[in-house]
This record gives structure tokens, sequence and C-alpha cells, in this order.
């Protein structure tokens, strides 16, 4: 394939699996969708897909179908599939109701490890203050860790409907994070993960959620500002 073919996004392709075909696709195609590896409005074409899963179109298509239902994705006027644009306005809401979800998650995480080393978490943070990303190194692979990242911490909360909750929450957040990228580069921010860290290994739920609002709203002022930057029609 030509690098003019490439599509933009990088999706692992297709390989032996005990899930189906489609809950494959569908699975790696919500993977894509939280780590940004989308961007709002951004066409979703189903023969570039079917070359990056390595898949024929059906898959794609019925992934696309579940995805459009659940309100991740929508139709265009032309029937075609896109991630949908993005409003100031719409943001702010969507930033309130994380904010609400991924603290409580924390404060029940904390609960539950207290008194215990999160050894694992604080790799994944260790891997993220590896990338320096000041000199070009691979932006999609901070954010895919950052997303784990943040999964880790929430999945101490041992609640599977409040996960199914922010999961449906970073569908839709996951795209406009993409927007903190400034071509080659992007601006790192994930400081207040040790103090995260730190309060869930000593219970401290409540500065655990602290720190947390602290994390996203600084990546969000950073995606503000540039919104407000750029005309209507390129949201």
């Amino acid at each position: 394939m030509t690098k003019k073919n490439r599509p933009e996004f990088e999706i692992p392709p297709l390989t032996a699996s005990p899930m189906s075909t489609i809950d494959h696709v569908y699975s790696e195609l919500k993977a894509a969708l939280m780590a940004g590896e989308f961007s709002p409005g951004q066409p979703m074409r189903l023969k570039e897909l079917a070359i990056a899963f390595g898949t024929s179109h059906m898959p794609i298509r019925e992934s696309l179908n579940r995805l459009t239902g659940i309100g991740v994705l929508e139709r265009t006027p032309r029937r075609s599939t896109r991630v949908p644009t993005v409003t100031i306005g719409g943001l702010r809401d969507l930033l309130k109701v994380r904010l609400m979800n991924e603290k409580q998650a924390l404060i029940w995480g904390a609960e539950r490890c207290a008194g215990r080393k999160l050894t694992q978490i604080r790799d994944l943070n260790n891997r993220l203050d590896q990338l320096d990303l000041d000199r070009k190194a691979d932006i999609k692979k901070y954010m895919k860790l950052n997303q784990t990242f943040h999964f880790a911490v929430y999945s101490l909360s041992e609640s599977p409907v409040l996960m199914g909750t922010i999961e449906a929450l970073w569908l839709k957040a996951g795209p406009v994070l993409s927007l903190r990228r400034k071509g080659d580069a992007m601006v790192p921010g994930h400081h207040n993960h040790i103090e995260i860290i730190s309060c869930l290994e000593e219970g401290n739920g409540m500065e655990a959620a602290e720190a947390l609002q602290r994390d996203i709203v600084e990546a969000h002022d950073q995606i503000f500002a540039l919104l407000e930057e750029l005309p209507a029609k390129e949201r």
C-alpha cells in the first residue's frame, strides 16, 4: 500500500481471536475512539477501515451501525458515518458529567485499595514519564497509554455499572481529546497522576478526586483554547 493510500489512523490488523470478527472490530474501534485515534467530524469510511483491519466491509458496517445506535457516531445527510462534531457548550456539558462519574470512581477506589501499593498503575505512569513529547515522540502511544492509566485507576472502584458509564463518556470524549495534538507535537499533561496514585494508596478518595479534576480540567483548558481559535466548520 502506498503512503498516499494508507489511512491516517492506525488500528491493529485483524488476527485470530476467540471473539467473532464483528465483536473484534467493534472492540478495537471503541478502543481507538477512546484513545483519540479519530477526530471530531472525521468520516468513518468503510474502505479505509476495512484496509486497516484487513477484513471485509460487513463487520465494519455492523460495528459502525452499533456505534451509531448508541450515539457515539452519527449519520450524515448522504448516509455515510462520521464522528460527531463538537461545540464548546457540548464539551462543557460532557466535562461536567465526566467529572461527576470519574471522581466517584476514585472515591470508591480509595476505599478498596487503601494501604496497597499500586505498582502496576505506577508503572503505567512511569511509562508516560518516559515519553518525551517535546521531541516528537509517539503522540498516539501517549494518548493510548494515558487512557489505559485512567481506566486502571477507575477499575479500582470495582463497579461494573460505573465503568460502563465512564466508557460511554470516553467514547464521546476521546475524539475531542485528539484536538490536543498540534501537528507533530502535543502539550503533555499528566503531572497530577502521581498525586492521584499516592492519595489512592493512602485511602484518601476526596484528595485523589480533586487531583483527578485538576488533571482533566487542565487538559480541557487546552482544548477550549483551541476550539475558540478554530472556525466553527473546522471543529
